[in-house]
């Protein structure tokens, strides 16, 4: 791990398993920068919770090429009160779990690990299959006056509609990954920093939005945003790590980024996403024991931004976490014939994982907000915009080592 020796190599026909987790809740509202203070005064915000396991393992073919896959599952669920105007009702939740998006990647070191064990940086390529549903549905009324019958008499009709894209498994495109990592060794710190970018071409998935389900499908300002967008996604990170001493411990510090672009880099932008991104300091620690490998990092949200949506300009607004847990652990298996010694130090991959990055629902942000709506008009959601600012709910959150799934990455509702 990075930190962990004063020598880093790469020993073909090893092969490398791992499991992370991540977890994250959002209720805070956000326009741009702008906190939504109304939202949490009237008891109306979106609740978005999201956890996403991984699975993953590696194969060192030679010292400079490794092939790594991730296989992820997520649980998810989605609320918010209705109705969302005073006076309000109750909270109506929407749930989501299944297998995600799987995820393959091959990474290069491009300079020799035996020439350069101290620094070195990687280049890698890879895909994302559409493997998680994308349009996983389940039960909850229209927001504003339910419509009748109402068999529950408890003043909602409960009808099967696909939930918020953010809690969605998969998005239903298939990606191309970036990635890059790097690391510089000192004699008491070693310096890191990585990053990934998932493209998806494909411009929507055919699911009806959540503006479709919550019944403002008939509102003409929301005309082209009733299926969902399958958007890019990427995420960044860079720090140092500290060794304690010559124990198996190792204190990292880092910043982060995870975010959904307005515009793809490939293809057409139509349909609902939620564009924006979240920056986060990043402590954490590794702990390696032998051939196992623990790590534990809590992300702290530092500046939350919900652009304006693409090709209109229109402002929304969404969810984002004021923190995330990122928990995984590794054992590397020898090459065959190598036995089972300890092995020596070598760079993991990013904290999290092994794969790319991916997120359920798609880009981050996982709620609804209503496009088009201006200060002290009603948002998507049905709560009143008081705060200056269009509605909508979304939540960005991204993990280095799975590839990104639709509302995995920060900005969500």
């Amino acid at each position: 791990m990075f930190g962990a020796s004063k020598d880093l190599v790469f020993t073909p026909g090893e092969w490398q398993l791992n499991f992370n987790y991540r977890g994250a809740k959002g209720t805070d509202h956000y326009s741009g920068t702008q906190f939504q203070y109304a939202r949490q005064a009237n008891n109306n915000y979106v609740r978005n919770t999201q956890q996403l396991y991984d699975f993953g393992g590696s194969y060192t073919f030679t010292e400079r090429f490794t092939l790594s896959g991730g296989i992820p599952v997520v649980n998810a669920t989605w609320s918010i009160p209705e109705p969302s105007s005073p006076p309000i009702g109750p909270r109506r939740e929407q749930n989501s779990s299944g297998l995600g998006d799987i995820t393959g990647v091959g990474r290069f070191w491009m300079l020799s690990p035996a020439k350069h064990p101290r620094g070195n940086f990687s280049l890698g390529l890879g895909f994302k299959a559409p493997t998680g549903k994308y349009d996983v549905e389940d039960a909850y009324p229209d927001l504003g006056n339910p419509p009748t019958p109402d068999p529950d008499g408890d003043g909602a009709d409960y009808t099967n509609k696909a939930v918020d894209q953010s809690i969605q498994p998969g998005d239903g495109g298939w990606g191309i990954i970036f990635d890059m990592q790097g690391y510089k060794q000192t004699k008491h710190v070693t310096f890191y920093g990585s990053g990934t970018y998932l493209v998806n071409p494909r411009d929507t998935n055919g699911t009806p939005s959540i503006i479709v389900g919550l019944g403002f499908a008939g509102n003409p300002a929301f005309a082209d945003l009733l299926e969902n967008s399958v958007p890019d996604q990427y995420m960044a990170r860079a720090g140092a790590a500290f060794p304690v001493g010559k124990s198996p411990l190792t204190l990292n510090l880092g910043f982060r980024i995870e975010g959904l672009p307005r515009y793809d880099l490939i293809g057409d932008s139509h349909g609902w996403r939620r564009p924006g991104y979240e920056t986060f300091l990043e402590p954490g620690f590794l702990f390696t024991f032998g051939r196992s490998t623990w790590s534990i990092y809590v992300p702290i949200g530092l500046l939350e931004n919900r652009r304006p949506n693409p090709y209109t300009g229109n402002p929304g607004d969404a969810t984002f976490p004021d923190y995330m847990i990122l928990a995984g652990y590794s054992y590397s298996f020898p090459a065959r014939g190598a036995g089972l010694e300890k092995p020596t130090a070598r760079p993991p991959a990013p904290p999290g994982g092994g794969a790319p990055p991916t997120v359920p629902g798609g880009p981050p942000g996982a709620g609804a907000a209503a496009e088009g709506t201006t200060a002290g008009s009603a948002t998507l959601d049905g709560a009143a915009a008081t705060d200056g600012a269009t509605a909508g709910d979304d939540l960005l959150f991204a993990e280095p080592p799975c590839p990104m799934a639709p509302g995995q990455t920060t900005p969500r509702s």
